[in-house]
């Protein structure tokens, strides 16, 4: 391994995604691969699903043309022309068209039109069996799908299945091996590397990460299932790491210059929303995780100054504190692509919904900071969601979008009582969530139809063992979610009604409503007011918690442990990543003083810049609730200014804040470390700012790339920090 070899050729790999040369010599050019397919799907027709997706696959990576990348020292690229991602749209919406037609409509008119709640099929999140993939390499997983199907008295959908599954890893390995031929001439280590792994389990981790990286690019942008998660990358590399450093196979600094080509790969990928893995925490046998695979690959990653990959930091009572405060550095010094999860409760909450010990100590955070057993949970934690705020509007409106005038929710009556209000606003969440869940659990009734994935089937045990599709109910657990979006935008509407109307009698509740209806309208006065109210969830107000603390009890309860379409259950979410935009611009003006169209709240953050009270009264709020409750996870983002973070003592405090917040029950928690003054300046010169990140909720952007709503939302909170 040169070293130094990665600094010279950066620029030129910063471009490898953008001016890519196919070998079409080795292949058929796009064109004919189109048609290709085509003929393929004349020729299969009536034929199971699942093996037109396996021959499609194979089609592909047998004829495609595929590029080779001089520079760089792992090799990935074929075109797939979105075939596959065209091919699964394709039979969603034959499924939708012949059996949902009303439903999806009914769904897609909530979300896309009211902002008031979503379900669709979730086929984005996936937790890979990276593990299995490194430890028994494509042939170890093709003898173990043989082994399986040599079995006596198979149905024919158990043949298909098998069929399928030894289809598309053996056309992994003549891809592979196509790749070798093409490197060879240039880079003979390389070559050498991809026939190993197609013959075997990788022999040392510089084959480990080639074949990470062949797996992902190959799931996730020719097969179109997203990978959401490498896995838990310091537990997958240690091993190699160790024995190739004991046998002198590689030395610590060309394993740190891999390290660089590798994670730099995913960084110039541009990877939607960017893909996550995870370092420490426990594993299964209660274990701490945490090695010289998690300090170096932090260590590089910061070096590197990108924002993707992100990491996922799983916190036991046994991290190393050195180990999270190498992090808080990064985090401090403007690389906030990170997110800190409490293994307390990632553990807790997947038992709520009957996994097994063993298996929740063994999740990975997957998406954005989702947890799921690793490799062995199908957890489809996108498959949507709903606005809480949404729920006021429907109650002031008795069921209707003011924006549209189209029903959207129940009538729920005049309201004459603060108490009958609160009812009001329950069965309209009722009712949403509701809506939701019935369309996940029948287009969920269609996944073998719509995503049969061998790829991913032949890598959970369960499924290889039953000889069923992941997506047919195969994993050992197959569970679905729903997202509760923008509580303390609800919490503070259900305060200033409370305040406002039935305690302070300022006006009658119709008044308000009319007053909300019209926008504020000529009522600057009283909406200050609203605005300015103690009763603001974030600050360790009696009332708002309490609030906070009876709505999500009630949202869990909607739907936590419910079944779901595949056998499993549903596992609520408490945060709303970036929908607060898209939902905001939906709902009409709410009691709290915002105004129509403005963003709701974030995640389990307050209202923007309503937290008045400093970062220990925001976590008290919202610690009050039990995050255990919910097993698509929780999320609270702090920003806070420089100066509090400074030098040792500073760092320390940073610290002291996660440690705190996990004590007190929180699941997880990122943050962002800058001044007002500085956003303003990037919002004004953003040529002069190019390289400043933000954590925007799942995933890092650069601020000036940013819309300027989101902009104005950073500002405002960074004024607003400690």
């Amino acid at each position: 391994m040169k070293l130094g070899a990665f600094e010279t050729n950066r620029k030129e790999l910063e471009k490898q995604f953008e001016q890519i040369n196919w070998i079409v010599q080795d292949g058929v050019d796009e064109t004919a691969l189109i048609t290709a397919y085509e003929k393929l799907l004349q020729d299969m027709a009536g034929k199971p699903k699942a093996l037109i997706k396996a021959k499609t696959f194979e089609l592909i990576l047998t004829k495609a043309p595929i590029a080779i990348d001089k520079k760089d020292i792992f090799q990935d690229k074929l075109l797939g022309a979105k075939i596959m991602q065209k091919q699964r749209a394709d039979w969603e919406k034959e499924v939708q068209d012949t059996y949902l037609q009303e439903e999806y409509k009914e769904q897609s008119e909530a979300w896309n039109e009211f902002g008031a709640y979503q379900g669709i099929s979730d086929f984005g999140h996936t937790s890979p069996n990276s593990r299995l993939l490194l430890y028994v390499g494509i042939t170890g997983i093709i003898e173990r799908v043989e082994k399986a199907a040599s079995r006596e008295k198979l149905t024919d959908n158990q043949r298909v299945f098998y069929e399928s599954c030894r289809i598309v890893w053996s056309a992994m390995q003549v891809f592979i091996v196509r790749l070798a031929d093409a490197i060879e001439p240039y880079n003979l280590k390389n070559s050498r590397a991809l026939r190993n792994i197609a013959a075997g389990a990788p022999g040392n981790i510089y084959e480990a990460m080639q074949l990470l990286i062949v797996y992902f690019f190959l799931h996730e942008y020719i097969a179109g299932t997203r990978v959401r998660t490498l896995g838990r990358l310091d537990v997958l590399l240690y091993p190699f790491y160790k024995e190739d450093i004991k046998s002198g196979t590689f030395t610590h600094e060309e394993v740190k210059e891999m390290l660089r080509y590798f994670l730099h790969k995913f960084w110039t990928a541009k990877v939607d929303y960017d893909l996550p893995f995870a370092l420490g925490g426990i594993d299964a046998d209660g274990n701490e995780v945490t090695n010289d695979m998690s300090y170096l690959i932090v260590e590089t990653y910061n070096e590197l100054n990108i924002h993707s990959p992100k990491i996922h930091i799983r916190v036991s009572d046994k991290t190393p504190k050195d180990f999270q405060k190498m992090v808080l550095r990064c985090i401090r010094g403007g690389n906030s692509s990170f997110v800190f999860v409490n293994d307390d409760i990632g553990i807790k909450t997947l038992m709520r919904v009957g996994i097994e010990e063993k298996d929740a100590r063994d999740y990975v955070p997957i998406g954005c900071y989702e947890p799921a057993v690793w490799g062995v949970e199908v957890g489809c934690t996108g498959n949507g969601g709903v606005n809480l705020t949404k729920a006021v509007e429907l109650v002031v409106t008795n069921g209707i979008d003011l924006r549209t005038g189209k029903s959207v929710g129940i009538e729920t009556g005049k309201i004459e009582s603060y108490e009958a209000f609160v009812e009001a606003v329950k069965k309209q969440i009722s009712y949403m969530t509701e809506r939701a869940m019935d369309y996940i659990r029948k287009i969920e009734g269609y996944y073998k139809e719509i995503n049969p994935d061998p790829i991913l089937s032949s890598m959970y045990d369960h499924s290889v063992e039953e000889g069923v599709d992941v997506y047919e109910g195969g994993a050992k657990y197959n569970n679905s979610s729903l997202y509760f979006y923008s509580i303390a935008s609800l919490v503070d509407s259900m305060a200033a009604v409370k305040r406002l109307v039935f305690d302070g009698k300022m006006l009658s509740f119709e008044e308000l409503c009319q007053i909300i209806k019209n926008n504020w309208k000529d009522q600057e006065k009283l909406r200050l007011i609203a605005r300015k109210l103690p009763e603001k969830y974030g600050n360790n107000n009696e009332l708002a918690d309490e609030l906070a603390k009876d709505i999500s009890e009630f949202i869990a309860e909607l739907n936590l442990n419910h079944p779901n379409g595949r056998g499993g259950v549903f596992k609520p979410a408490l945060f709303s990543i970036d929908f607060c935009f898209f939902a905001g611009k939906r709902t009409m003006a709410t009691p709290d003083g915002r105004l129509a169209g403005e963003p709701l709240s974030k995640n389990l953050c307050a209202s923007t810049a309503m937290d008045r009270n400093g970062i220990t009264a925001l976590i008290n709020s919202v610690t009050k609730m039990d995050h255990s409750k919910f097993p698509t996870g929780s999320v609270l983002d702090i920003v806070l200014h420089p100066s509090a973070v400074s030098g040792e003592d500073g760092l320390e405090a940073f610290y002291g804040i996660i440690r705190t917040y996990f004590n007190r029950g929180g699941f997880a928690m990122h943050g962002n470390v800058f001044d007002a003054s500085t956003l303003k300046k990037a919002q004004e010169n953003p040529e002069q700012y190019t390289n400043l990140q933000v954590r925007v909720c799942g995933w890092n952007a650069y601020f000036v790339n940013l819309s300027k709503e989101e902009q104005d939302a950073f500002i405002a909170q960074a004024e607003n920090a400690v």
